[in-house]
């Protein structure tokens, strides 16, 4: 059976999928090259809007840093079963103390196509990855698109942390924002996100911390990767502050 949206992108081709790869200027040739098919198979999922198999498919997305859902609509209707929100759910943690300090870094290191930061608490990160800038111009250098946001307002050492992020912001594929109002923690490496949300009357370090991994159309994870587009959007662009030259006594 054929449905209107299987028509659709039979008459016209794939026009979501030729989106992406203009927007990320990629050729068929390097699509097809990547996910390990043969050009002719990725020509037709453009002109012809065939839905490739799950693995070609998020193998394509990845590379395109698109949703397979988006590009492919045609996938959902392939499953048998709806993911369950709590299936993209690795682990949680009472508290952020309780988060073993090595996973933080671990999932930022596990990056290879996105590497978003969303922090509102800066220093925090800083301590528990103390390679921060380092990584995350490694992972830029790799290829990953790197987006970062931070709050507009910074205090104690949390200034200096940023200074050492600006180096990094005139990098190929490095973005550095700043939002007023940002109060909460959210980290993507690809499909894998550490989520830190306020919880009013507690400090910070107090609050609990989720581990999700993104599976199928992502009804818990679809959230917060819908949250970062939306900061980096309405973002600023980061101004360092104005050094200040003090006047010797007596000038």
């Amino acid at each position: 059976m054929t449905t209107t949206l299987d028509r659709t992108q039979t008459s016209s081709g794939n026009e979501r999928l030729r989106g992406a790869m203009i927007a990320a200027n990629v050729t068929t040739e390097a699509l097809a090259e990547h996910v390990g098919i043969d050009v002719k198979s990725a020509e037709r999922w453009l002109s012809l809007g065939r839905t490739p198999h799950a693995r070609h498919a998020h193998a394509a997305a990845s590379f395109l840093h698109a949703d397979p859902y988006h590009l492919w609509p045609a996938m959902g209707q392939r499953r048998r079963s709806a993911v369950a929100p709590q299936a993209e759910v690795v682990a949680s943690y009472s508290t952020r103390s309780t988060v073993p300090m090595d996973l933080w870094r671990d999932v930022l290191a596990s990056a290879a196509m996105t590497l978003d930061l969303a922090v509102a608490n800066l220093v925090f990160l800083a301590h528990v990855v103390t390679d921060l800038p380092d990584l995350i111009g490694e992972k830029a250098a790799a290829g990953a698109r790197v987006r970062i946001v931070i709050p507009e307002t910074l205090t104690g050492r949390a200034p200096q942390i940023a200074d050492a992020l600006v180096a990094l912001a005139d990098r190929p594929g490095i973005q550095l924002a700043t939002h007023a109002g940002l109060v909460a923690d959210v980290l993507r490496a690809d499909d894998d996100l550490l989520v830190s949300t306020p919880v009013d009357g507690m400090i910070p370090s107090l609050a609990p911390v989720l581990h999700l991994r993104r599976l199928g159309t992502a009804p818990l994870t679809g959230c917060y990767m819908a949250s970062l587009d939306h900061l980096v959007m309405s973002a600023e662009p980061y101004m360092p502050a104005p050094i200040v030259s003090l006047r010797a006594v007596g000038e």
